[in-house]
């Protein structure tokens, strides 16, 4: 079965941009409640309220469903990332991207999908690779453009754009992600974001900010 790309992923099987995202708000109901094995495409059409020939005339399986709904979710979510505005100062901007990326990596749907996704990945890699792919990556790329750009403004000292922005995200993740993802720890409230925001900035600045 051919992946399915984050750009290709709107305009599937003919359907409208808004029927295309209708089913993938409820197919990604059913995915976290029943995960993938347990997740039918009888499910998915019952709660559309409509029927699974129908469903079928967009998505020819429930692999390319999922692969759907991992893609456009992966790229959405990490494009979300950067929406701070770009004009702010220095700390408050990466403070910005530090949030964002915790709340995202630490919510319930992103500590489930992943956990599906992981499951799922060891039967079929692709799904791994293409999660990763639109998701992490895609992330860690323009991350790691925002830090090259900052360097060549003279705001940082990188030498390696790419590492840094692994650097950043480690420091973001801490322990908290994965107790997020063995179930050790709560979704983390906005205090608890910042905390940990505002500490990993501050490292991230002291490692790399010109002083």
């Amino acid at each position: 079965m051919a992946i399915i790309t984050a750009a290709e992923a709107p305009a599937i099987r003919g359907a409208s941009p808004q029927r295309h995202q209708a089913i993938l708000a409820v197919a990604h109901d059913v995915f976290l409640e029943f995960g993938y094995e347990g997740a039918s495409m009888s499910q998915v059409a019952a709660r559309l309220g409509g029927s699974k020939g129908t469903l079928y005339s967009y998505f020819d399986s429930k692999e390319a469903l999922f692969e759907a709904l991992v893609a456009e979710s992966c790229a959405r979510n990490s494009a979300a990332l950067f929406e701070g505005p770009a004009d702010a100062p220095l700390a408050d901007r990466y403070l910005a991207i530090a949030r964002a990326y915790i709340t995202l990596i630490c919510s319930d749907w992103a500590t489930r999908m992943l956990q599906i996704i992981a499951v799922e990945a060891r039967r079929r890699p692709e799904i791994g690779r293409l999660f990763y792919a639109n998701g992490p990556a895609a992330a860690f790329a323009n991350l790691a453009t925002i830090i090259a750009a900052d360097t060549a403004a003279g705001a940082l000292t990188v030498d390696d754009a790419d590492f840094a922005a692994e650097t950043f995200t480690a420091l973001c993740r801490g322990t908290l992600h994965i107790r997020r993802m063995l179930g050790q720890a709560p979704e983390p409230d906005g205090g608890a974001v910042d905390f940990n925001a505002r500490r990993a900035v501050a490292q991230f600045l002291k490692l790399y900010a010109v002083v």
